[in-house]
């Protein structure tokens, strides 16, 4: 019985003594556990992303006009402020009518001096008109006298031609019918005879040259002169040839056929005389030919000057641009009068907002827009500006909801530009409908865009960047340690493909889809430390 009732005892002690050690295997992992760091996970899933932009933005003038004034006159008063609410018989400012005054002053001289100036070119052009008409008139009659002088010239040689060509033609039937002769005579011993001297032959009186033509060709008409008295020279030579007759007497020595025996000619006299009237014709076809070609160069040399004068003068516009500036200046004048007449104050030619002053007091009005006003008539555009970011997911096209004051107004995104005063910002305009909006009030625009669905995507607190700007989450895995099994945080590096506000799309293959993917945590937390659930 004491033996049973030890080996009882020694049970019961072992059994507290497990039950002790088990009570501080839970003392200690409870102790354990307390310490680490507390994560909330989330598995990934497919899911589309949706992006929304929202953006603060004003009610603008749909369309503005531009109000002008003389440029150049001093601005007095400014009579309105932007955002007044103008009508044509509100005064926008005044300008000084002292300056105003000097500047009519200035305009009357400038348009007198034109006046004087235009009148001056009228003259001169109608003067150069008649001396030019006076000039073809004078060219005209130059040419008609050359045309006429320089054809008698040609008349003239064709008919000293035609007269030598007539003369040798004589000769030669003479000499023919000399040879018919000599041949039917019998032949007659030769009877010497004592030789007389020769008489001189009578010198030809030179003819009278032809006056030449007032063509300005001097040289040339000198030279069809010279022809034609060679012509002559010849001529007569031909009729006087250097023969000997025995009787001495003046009409054998003259060569006439019907004055002088035929047998007192010789052969060689007879050659003489014809080799004379051939040269008496070739001269006077170089005559001819010279006189020709004198008379085309006279009347070419004529009737360029007539060219030259019924040409056109040199462009000159001086008149009439003259008399656009006049024009011009005229009109100018009249509205600084005009202007004067209403004591100096511009008036808009319509109703609307001022939405922008260009001049102000004691400066001279610039060229351009001196007020611009807000067309009333034309329907509001809301504009707003937009990030670079923003821009993906807002296109052209697009359907907006606007936020005016308590009012929602569903719109289009009618137009998108990148701004010139602040690129890599886009402003977006959407026009609005008759009637709706205020000039200058503001207003919220909203956009949502949805994409395409992703096969793997998480919190966007889930992800985080390395010190290198490496992208990772964090995954939560399982392991055995000296208390049992624990839970551990593992690095997983992934490539987000897009992200929202809230969500971001991962590339495939970085994760298996069933991971569990930490997204919140307690303390600090890094790649293999252990983790526990939150309660």
């Amino acid at each position: 019985m004491e033996l049973l009732r030890r080996q009882k005892n020694k049970i019961r002690a072992f059994g507290m003594f497990l039950a002790f050690m088990l009570l501080c295997t839970l003392i200690s992992r409870s102790v354990y556990a307390s310490g680490l760091p507390q994560v909330s996970t989330k598995t990934p899933e497919a899911s589309a992303l949706s992006h929304e932009v929202e953006v603060e933005g004003i009610v603008e003038a749909g369309r503005e006009t531009a109000v002008t004034a003389l440029s150049g006159l001093r601005c007095e008063t400014v009579l309105v402020h932007t955002g007044d609410h103008v009508d044509t018989e509100t005064a926008l400012f005044q300008v000084d009518l002292e300056d105003l005054k000097e500047q009519i002053e200035e305009k009357q001289l400038a348009i007198s001096k034109l006046q004087l100036e235009i009148q001056a070119q009228e003259q001169n052009r109608q003067l150069e008109a008649e001396q030019k008409d006076e000039q073809k008139e004078r060219t005209q009659e130059d040419y008609d006298v050359a045309d006429a002088s320089s054809s008698q010239t040609v008349a003239r040689a064709e008919q000293d031609l035609a007269a030598a060509e007539a003369a040798l033609k004589e000769a030669e039937a003479e000499y023919e019918a000399w040879k018919a002769e000599q041949a039917a005579q019998p032949e007659e011993p030769e009877t010497p005879e004592a030789p007389e001297e020769p008489e001189e032959p009578e010198t030809p009186e030179e003819p009278e040259i032809p006056e030449t033509p007032e063509t300005g060709e001097s040289g040339e008409a000198e030279t069809a002169g010279q022809a034609e008295t060679e012509q002559f020279t010849a001529a007569e030579q031909t009729n006087t040839p250097e023969t000997t007759d025995t009787s001495g007497t003046e009409g054998e020595s003259s060569g006439d056929s019907e004055n002088t025996d035929s047998g007192g000619m010789t052969e060689d006299a007879w050659q003489e005389k014809l080799t004379s009237l051939r040269q008496a014709v070739e001269t006077a076809k170089r005559a001819l030919e010279d006189a020709r070609q004198s008379r085309d160069s006279a009347l070419e040399t004529a009737e360029r000057a007539v060219e030259d004068a019924d040409s056109e003068s040199t462009a000159d516009n001086s008149l009439e641009i003259n008399r656009l500036d006049l024009s011009s200046q005229q009109k100018e004048l009249k509205e600084y009068q005009e202007l004067l007449q209403a004591d100096g104050i511009v008036y808009p030619e319509k109703e609307g907002i001022v939405t922008s002053i260009a001049v102000s007091p004691g400066e001279r009005i610039p060229d351009g827009a001196a007020l611009v006003m807000a067309d009333l008539d034309s329907p509001l555009q809301f504009s707003a500006s937009l990030t670079a970011e923003q821009k993906k997911y807002v296109n052209q096209g697009d359907s907006v909801s606007l936020k005016l004051g308590s009012r929602t107004v569903e719109a289009t995104a009618d137009y998108i530009a990148e701004s010139e005063l602040s690129p890599g910002t886009y402003q977006l305009t959407v026009f609005l409908e008759e009637g709706e909006g205020e000039l200058g009030e503001s207003g919220t625009l909203s956009a949502e865009m949805r994409t395409d669905t992703y096969s793997c995507v998480v919190p966007l607190e889930a992800v985080r960047v390395d010190e290198n700007q490496r992208k990772y989450v964090l995954t939560v895995g399982e392991r055995s340690g000296i208390l049992g099994p624990e839970f551990v945080a593992r690095k997983t590096y992934v490539t987000v493909l897009d992200q929202n506000d809230s969500q971001a799309a991962l590339e495939e293959g970085g994760l298996s889809g069933e991971e569990e993917v930490i997204t919140d945590y307690t303390g600090e937390i890094a790649d293999g430390d252990v983790v526990r659930y939150k309660e």
